[in-house]
């Protein structure tokens, strides 16, 4: 079940469903000396791909009706991505995404209206029972705000990615909604 949003306005952000041209700003997301759990393939591998290649997965409705949206500043800069994947209805839970080109944004408002989309997207719209996000051992900043949100830590797989000469961990990390 997917959902279009076409954009969501909140204090500090723009919410919107991405498109093609947003195509070059996600490249620069993809890179090896800083990787991001949100990006790594289904293997946890790394990818690099290209920008027409990011415009071509934009482009598919997929990619545009619910799944993966741009962050966006009141001035309209585009600060980050976020989404939501690996929809389980049966068993009740989803992966968010929430990634940022400054660290200094986990730690301010327009995460936080992020995370509250994607929690609102995975629990109220979608019903799910759960949502879990994945942190590299190098992404500390995500991991201290979705902490901070509430998040639980359900595990370490070691070692699961090398990157710039060293070997990074992945932590799966799950929140539940709100009862009452």
């Amino acid at each position: 079940m997917l959902l279009f949003y076409l954009m969501i306005s909140t204090d500090h952000t723009f919410i919107r469903a991405a498109d093609p041209d947003d195509a070059a700003f996600l490249k620069h997301l993809y890179t090896p000396q800083m990787p991001h759990s949100s990006l790594l393939d289904v293997r946890r591998e790394l990818l690099v791909p290209t920008v027409e290649e990011l415009r071509e997965m934009l482009g598919h409705k997929d990619a545009v009706r619910g799944a993966f949206h741009a962050i966006e500043d009141k001035t309209g800069m585009i600060r980050g991505f976020c989404g939501i994947r690996g929809v389980n209805q049966e068993a009740g839970f989803a992966e968010i995404m929430l990634l940022f080109f400054e660290e200094g944004d986990y730690a301010g408002p327009m995460a936080g209206e992020a995370l509250e989309f994607l929690c609102d997207l995975g629990f109220t719209r979608m019903r799910l029972g759960k949502v879990l996000a994945h942190c590299l051992d190098s992404e500390t900043a995500l991991r201290a705000f979705l902490v901070q949100k509430g998040f639980q830590s359900e595990g370490v797989q070691r070692e699961v990615l090398y990157s710039q000469g060293r070997y990074l961990s992945l932590e799966a990390l799950s929140l539940f909604p709100e009862v009452g």
